[in-house]
């Protein structure tokens, strides 16, 4: 249009508001056309195309997912042999499948434990059975879940693929 870029870039400040493109943008595309080009397409690039988000490799993925879910990114890549960035898209926008970690853990209770409670239970049933409105007024009930922060390996390796929403996997602590 035989305008420089500081009227170039007035021209497009005007038309096109906060959206114009950036001073060093319009001196690269004023050099650009001043050495010849006459085109606004994109030009080529390098790299890997977007080929690789197929629905052969969603598939493969998936299964590969299914079958292992404590599997890493890096072995998905090798086994699918597309790049690291293909996998976790396909991953999170087609499968909306992300990794968490273990960490708090119910613990399992040792067979003397379970005993002592079924002792305990059926003690509390007796006095009930006993004198109902005593006991009501009396006795105090909780929940006596054991919580046991237990890392069986490191948080890295114990992680494992969930569909996004999924809950958090539970592992008890081996006795």
């Amino acid at each position: 249009m035989g305008k420089n870029t500081v009227q170039a870039k007035q021209w497009l400040e005007k038309c096109y508001g906060d959206f114009a493109p950036s001073e060093i943008t319009i001196k690269r595309w004023s050099a650009d056309f001043k050495r010849g080009r006459r085109d606004t397409d994109d030009a080529e690039r390098s790299g890997c195309s977007n080929e690789a988000v197929t629905p052969e490799n969603i598939k493969k993925i998936r299964k590969i997912i299914l079958n292992d879910r404590k599997v890493k990114l890096c072995e998905l890549t090798d086994m699918v042999k597309i790049s690291k960035e293909r996998v976790g898209f396909i991953l999170h926008e087609h499968l909306s499948i992300r990794k968490l970690c273990s960490e708090w853990v119910s613990r399992l209770l040792t067979v003397d434990q379970k005993q002592q409670r079924v002792d305990d239970s059926e003690q509390c049933l007796a006095m009930f059975k006993r004198n109902k409105p005593e006991f009501l007024r009396r006795y105090v009930t909780m929940d006596e879940t054991w919580i046991h922060y237990f890392t069986p390996e490191s948080k890295r390796s114990s992680s494992e693929w969930t569909a996004t929403g999924e809950p958090r996997p539970k592992r008890p602590k081996a006795q």
